[in-house]
């Protein structure tokens, strides 16, 4: 949800933001990591905040700065940049956003402004650095250091949704064969046996039963499948929902410090590029920490303030949990180095690494095991069909 929040810097001045953020409390927590007092807040369900949130799921933010960067790089100025964007867009929604962008610079704006006035549609790391390249004028680094930082995202993300298809696939195609089975051949077989009316294993008997039902009553079986789905869905569609899953998910043994390790990965790759582009270590830090979840954002504050108050980064980050023992050994390099930004590209290409080898291991070990399983089901109704033939046939003999 899009929160609008008035607050005040530590200058005195006022200033209104938007922050995109599961509750209030959270949208409140972000701005007091970017050193704002928040006095006012509230969330925007209509008007320009809730066009802008619709069309963020249209653009695609990394796409446009390639674009964007091409077009520069050709030659162009950013006004006709911007409009040859609109011109060549096809979506509704996302050539309302870059509207608006035009709108606000030929309005005398700045492209720092307008990207922050559209909300939740632009990360802040994006407005950040389009924010440090206009006061060096150096915009087409800003917006490449922002592609290779969304590319290698996007790598890293690519490869473990690669990793994990086909056991997805493999269970899909399992839990429609045994509703099949279940579905369509049990009640065929129910009522052949039912008519026969001769005795059968009481196991047999349950599936037989439960075939007789759902033949009896398919519309209603299958609305309480559709029901049971879409609260599935809507339950996860809410953000406490979704906090409570990932808490449960980091509990699992060997599971939780993989997916820690995955979003330090993150949070060492945005910071490496927000220290690239000129953001000092304090702000990048709050900008950062929308890469984490909720106990590591809370660790990353505690961070931060040491940081602020003469902390060595690398200290700071490991008394709080924020490093791993390869991490911190290369983030002390970096500080004595002076190349801090480097080093931190290089622990999230290492954490990255060994996240996919890990998710690729785990991908194949579930695989048999998913195999395993769904043969043992499918395999279990099946002689659970055919055993009251096996007692007929051996009665007879």
């Amino acid at each position: 949800m899009l929160f609008e929040l008035k607050a005040v810097s530590g200058t005195g001045k006022v200033t209104m933001l938007r922050i995109d953020a599961p509750a209030e409390a959270d949208a409140r927590r972000e701005a007091q990591l970017r050193g704002l007092s928040v006095f006012l807040a509230r969330p925007l369900r209509g008007g320009s905040g809730k066009r802008f949130g619709a069309a963020a799921a249209r653009l695609n933010v990394y796409s446009f700065a390639q674009e964007l960067l091409t077009l520069l790089r050709a030659g162009l100025s950013l006004v006709s940049a911007l409009e040859t964007i609109v011109e060549k867009e096809g979506g509704a929604g996302a050539r309302t956003v870059v509207e608006s962008l035009l709108l606000r610079l030929r309005q005398g704006g700045r492209l720092s402004e307008a990207l922050e006035q559209a909300g939740a549609v632009f990360p802040q790391i994006l407005v950040a650095g389009v924010r440090a390249s206009e006061r060096t004028g150096s915009l087409e680094e800003a917006l490449q250091r922002y592609c290779d930082y969304a590319g290698r995202l996007d790598e890293a993300r690519k490869k473990i949704i690669a990793a994990m298809i086909y056991p997805t696939l493999l269970l899909v195609v399992g839990m429609l064969v045994t509703a099949f089975l279940i579905g369509f051949v049990v009640p065929k077989f129910a009522t052949v046996y039912r008519e026969s009316g001769g005795d059968m294993p009481w196991a047999s008997a349950v599936l037989f039963e439960a075939g007789r039902l759902i033949g009896a009553h398919p519309f209603e079986c299958a609305g309480a499948v559709l029901a049971l789905v879409l609260g599935v869905v809507a339950a996860f569609s809410r953000a406490a929902v979704r906090a409570w899953f990932g808490q449960r998910i980091r509990a699992l043994p060997g599971v939780g410090q993989h997916i820690r390790v995955y979003e330090l990965a993150r949070l060492y790759r945005t910071l490496a590029m927000l220290l690239r582009g000129g953001t000092p270590i304090v702000p990048a830090l709050s900008l950062a920490a929308s890469m984490l979840s909720g106990a590591l954002r809370d660790q990353l504050a505690q961070a931060s303030r040491q940081i602020a108050q003469g902390e060595p980064i690398s200290r700071a980050l490991e008394s709080n949990a924020l490093t791993t023992a390869v991490g911190n050994r290369m983030l002390g390099v970096g500080e004595r180095g002076g190349g801090m930004a480097d080093m931190l590209a290089r622990i999230a290409d290492y954490h990255d690494e060994e996240t996919t080898r890990w998710v690729e291991w785990a991908s194949r070990l579930f695989e048999p095991l998913m195999m395993a399983l769904l043969g043992l089901v499918i395999g279990g109704i099946v002689v659970l069909l055919y055993m009251p033939i096996f007692d007929l046939a051996g009665s007879v003999k």
